[in-house]
C-alpha cells in the first residue's frame, strides 16, 4: 500500500501519531508494547483496526499522522521514527534492509500461523509492569479520512 496524503479538504488527522493495529494478533500486541516502551515522550496512541480500515489499508498495521496515512512496513518504520533516538535507529536499520517490505508482507500474511491469536485485546487488560509504568494510551478507532 504505502503512503497516502490526507488532502486539504479531508478530515483533519489526529493531533499526535495514531497506531492502528490488529487487536487479535499476538505479534501486533507485542509490537504495540515495544513501541510503548520506546515512546518515552508519549507521542503515540493506539486503537484496534476496524473492518473499514482493514479494507482500505490491508497491510496489517496503519499509522495515521496529522498529515499522512502509512500502512504495512512503512507504517512500522514511521511509528518507530517518532518514538525517539532508539526508535529512529531501529527504523533506519529496518528501512535500509533489502527486501524489508516483502519480508513484512510475508510475516503479516502468516502472522496467525506463526505467532497465534491473542487471548484478549490490549484495551481490556490492565497495564502490566512490562510496560515500564507507562500505560498505553488508547483512543477510539476514528473514521477513515476523506481521500
Amino acid at each position: 500500500m504505502g503512503t497516502r496524503a490526507v488532502g486539504e479538504a479531508s478530515v483533519v488527522g489526529p493531533q499526535s501519531t495514531l497506531v492502528l493495529y490488529d487487536g487479535n494478533c499476538a505479534l501486533c500486541q507485542r509490537s504495540v508494547r515495544l513501541l510503548n516502551a520506546l515512546d518515552r515522550k508519549g507521542v503515540l496512541s493506539y486503537a484496534p483496526l476496524t473492518d473499514e480500515w482493514r479494507q482500505a489499508y490491508p497491510g496489517g498495521v496503519v499509522v495515521w499522522t496529522p498529515t499522512e496515512v502509512y500502512s504495512g512496513a512503512e507504517a512500522v518504520v514511521q511509528a518507530l521514527r517518532v518514538t525517539g533516538k532508539r526508535g529512529r535507529m531501529l527504523a533506519a536499520w529496518i528501512a535500509f534492509t533489502p527486501g524489508y517490505k516483502k519480508m513484512y508482507r510475508g510475516v503479516a500474511t502468516h502472522r496467525y500461523q506463526i505467532f497465534g491469536r491473542a487471548k484478549q485485546d490490549l484495551t481490556s487488560c490492565p497495564a502490566p509492569s512490562s510496560w515500564r509504568g507507562r500505560p498505553l494510551r488508547f483512543s477510539q478507532t476514528p473514521p477513515l479520512p476523506q481521500r
